[in-house]
């Protein structure tokens, strides 16, 4: 049971830093529209990057 809480707290933590680091050090004058597309357009990239990478065997 104690090694199950601290998997989840290891988990929530690691999660909850990285966004909060990151909201903290977006520019004042960005949009939220900006911010949503710039996430899409990563994923997006992320998506065909590793299907590339799959079609040629690589990973």
């Amino acid at each position: 049971m104690k090694e199950k809480r601290t998997k989840v707290i290891q988990i929530v933590l690691g999660t909850l830093i990285p966004i909060i680091y990151t909201i903290i050090y977006i520019p004042p004058d960005v949009t939220a529209g900006q911010i949503i597309s710039a996430v899409i357009i990563f994923y997006v990239i992320l998506y065909f990057s590793i299907k590339t990478l799959k079609y040629y065997k690589i990973i």
